[in-house]
């Protein structure tokens, strides 16, 4: 209560006691004391909330031992959240942990990668029709090679026809094959098949740079688009704490064979569950906008190489607030996390590709 208050307190109780007689003055200190306890907050140095197997929520300022093991959150004066403390974790909760770090670590692999690649693009090149050029240049330096090499060929394919045709005439005429005309067959045809086969391989280099190419430029077009809609946000990820993540790991390991497939599947549920922009979308990333405020979610599922199998693990991100730890520690962002996996493997099933 401000010192006006209480001054003007003062001047409406004084006209109505005798503040000469004691007793009135008594009754006065106790009638302000009264209301400025009436007025006052709360303070308390820390208080804790969870809540009990029964759904009923607690607050108070000492953990008992036997609540130890449930999450809680640490509040202010002002009973909004500071911290949200971990409770004591099972072995199978810590194992679930462990696992959950080492996916985070491969995330932020692929996550280096893309960022590398990101900013080596930028620098190569200025605008789309830059990217067109070098293109261009590009084929018409393959497509030059590739005729020079065919040509080659030809040459080559004459020179046999010319000797093939000589050692037969001797053939029918009675006389030996010499030895050398024999090895310059031999090596013609070598020679020939060569050629060939680097025209092959020159087609195959074309294809394939085209297809980077159309990758590398749709990539460009998104990151000028990020420039040109700050509202986005940045690229950076910042994952939510592990407390949240416990007994639910969205992950699904699937053969190169039908990760494609289930690649697609992950893009659907990430576009359905989210509802917003994907500022990432390659054959390893698929991103979401980062969180705007404090009740915002991001979405990012990562596909990670494996020997024998890859694995798309998705990971949720909020606001860097404690009510964004809030909202990702929430029933909404857990659901998200559950329903990765059963909807992949439910559209591979539907599909014949699974399990």
């Amino acid at each position: 209560m401000s010192n006006q208050t209480i001054s003007d307190l003062k001047k409406y109780i004084a006209p109505r006691y005798a503040l000469s007689s004691n007793h009135l003055r008594l009754k006065t200190l106790c009638l302000l004391g009264a209301i400025l306890m009436f007025c006052a907050p709360a303070i308390v140095a820390e208080t804790f909330r969870w809540v009990d197997d029964q759904g009923l929520v607690h607050y108070m300022d000492q953990v008992p031992p036997e609540e130890s093991k449930r999450p809680r959150a640490k509040l202010n004066p002002d009973a909004r959240t500071i911290e949200l403390v971990e409770g004591q974790k099972t072995p199978e909760q810590l194992e679930q942990i462990k696992r959950l770090n080492q996916l985070r670590i491969d995330q932020q692999k692929v996550l280096s990668q893309q960022k590398d690649s990101d900013l080596s693009l930028l620098r190569s090149y200025r605008s789309v029709e830059e990217m067109q050029m070098a293109l261009q240049n590009k084929i018409n330096t393959l497509e030059s090679t590739i005729k020079i090499a065919e040509s080659n060929r030809q040459h080559q394919e004459e020179n046999l026809r010319s000797q093939v045709k000589r050692a037969a005439e001797m053939e029918l005429s009675g006389q030996p094959i010499p030895k050398n005309l024999r090895d310059n067959i031999e090596m013609t045809r070598h020679q020939s098949a060569s050629y060939q086969e680097k025209i092959k391989a020159l087609q195959s280099s074309k294809q394939e740079f085209v297809l980077a190419y159309d990758r590398d430029l749709e990539r460009f077009k998104s990151l000028e688009n990020m420039k040109l809609h700050p509202e986005y946000g940045s690229l950076d990820w910042h994952p939510q704490g592990s407390s949240a993540d416990v007994g639910i790991l969205s992950v699904v390991s699937c053969k190169p064979a039908v990760c494609d497939l289930a690649w697609s599947l992950a893009k659907e549920y990430v576009e359905s569950a989210s509802k917003k922009v994907l500022v990432t979308e390659t054959s390893t990333i698929l991103q979401t906008a980062s969180p705007r405020d404090e009740k915002d979610v991001a979405l990012l599922v990562v596909r990670i190489p494996g020997k024998t199998s890859d694995t798309l693990f998705l990971d949720t991100s909020c606001h860097m607030s404690s009510i964004g730890d809030e909202v990702c520690a929430g029933d909404a962002v857990k659901n998200i996390r559950a329903g990765f996996a059963p909807n992949i493997e439910r559209g591979l099933t539907l599909s014949g590709h699974w399990p």
